[in-house]
């Protein structure tokens, strides 16, 4: 009797564990589901991308090449920790954050694209067992939340935004973890801000008009929050994190100059939180050569802001605006 009872017992056990291993395939798929089809809608671009892919594209009969010599990285806000596990090929997290730095050496200029996380555009789809799914017009931060979390899903992204910007060849990639933004803010001793919003249901000190020097987690918050912080839009926090970027760059910059070291020690610092294809001494080359470079406002991408169906928010690029930043950015006009 008591044989049977445990053979009862076991497949009792074994039973509830199919259970639940079907019920997490389950949540896994839906959940997967709603990040493909969340906006989605087949790909849809003109013939643009198409032109710009050549080393010479001609626009309103004048001829343009395509600049070799820059350098391109991408940088990646990453929503979600670096001790987060990543189940599946559908969870890797949303990019949050994303720019675009274009290095000239021939002009000795370092220049900024601001990209908003909720532009449109083709990004790759995969299914549940990891197989390419097809390709879907949809929000660029989606972009990164397929594939294995890491480099996989890094190179989705940079193929989302290299789409955005008409075949634009993107070199490298930087995409730092939410957790890592407190670290890489204390580096730099705390960067001072004045706050526009209040934050104070996330830190008593954080009130509005407040002007503090933002350390560990309060870094975080001013960076990344957006719902019930003031208007609420994502719009309103790239404009704050703009504030805060301006800020934390002049820090590393003085930071550089006084201590040719200090990338180094940046780096491996923030290599836990970190995932990219530059190895340490390129992306040291690559800051203490650009040190001293001249660098204008953020480039903005023009377009427009609406809600989907279902809610959540879009950003249309204005395509005429986008093929001439595309041109002053990555083409010179051939004589």
């Amino acid at each position: 009797m008591k044989r049977t009872g445990h053979k009862k017992l076991r497949r009792s056990q074994v039973l509830l564990a199919l259970v639940g291993v079907v019920v997490a395939l389950a949540l896994l798929y839906q959940g997967g589901r709603w990040l493909e089809t969340r906006n989605a809608r087949p790909e849809q671009r003109g013939d643009a991308t198409q032109r710009f892919a050549a080393q010479t594209v001609e626009i309103g009969g004048e001829p343009y090449r395509r600049r070799d010599e820059l350098t391109t990285i991408l940088l990646m806000g990453i929503d979600r920790a670096s001790d987060a596990t990543v189940i599946g090929y559908r969870n890797g997290g949303q990019a949050d954050f994303l720019r675009l730095l274009v290095i000239d050496p021939t002009a000795d200029t370092l220049t900024q694209i601001g990209i908003d996380r909720d532009t449109m555009t083709p990004i790759t789809i995969l299914g549940v067992l990891g197989d390419r799914s097809g390709v879907r017009t949809a929000q660029v931060s989606l972009s990164h939340g397929f594939g294995d979390g890491g480099a996989q899903s890094c190179e989705f992204t940079v193929d989302a935004v290299s789409n955005l910007l008409l075949g634009t060849q993107i070199d490298f990639y930087i995409a730092l973890d939410l957790d890592g933004i407190s670290v890489l803010n204390d580096l730099v001793g705390g960067v001072e801000v004045t706050l526009e919003d209040d934050f104070s249901a996330l830190d008593p000190t954080m009130t509005k008009g407040t002007t503090l020097t933002l350390h560990g987690d309060q870094a975080e918050y001013y960076v990344r929050s957006r719902m019930n912080i003031g208007i609420g839009t994502n719009e309103a926090r790239m404009a704050r994190q703009e504030t805060y970027i301006a800020a934390l760059s002049a820090l590393i910059d003085e930071r550089v100059h006084g201590n040719k070291d200090f990338v180094g020690e940046l780096y491996d610092a923030l290599e836990p939180y970190l995932t990219t294809n530059m190895t340490r001494g390129r992306l040291i080359n690559e800051a203490w050569a650009a040190r001293d470079y001249a660098r204008g406002e953020t480039v903005s991408l023009a377009g427009t802001h609406q809600v989907g169906s279902d809610g959540f928010m879009q950003f249309y690029i204005d395509e005429t605006a986008l093929e001439q930043t595309v041109l002053s950015q990555f083409y010179e006009k051939l004589e």
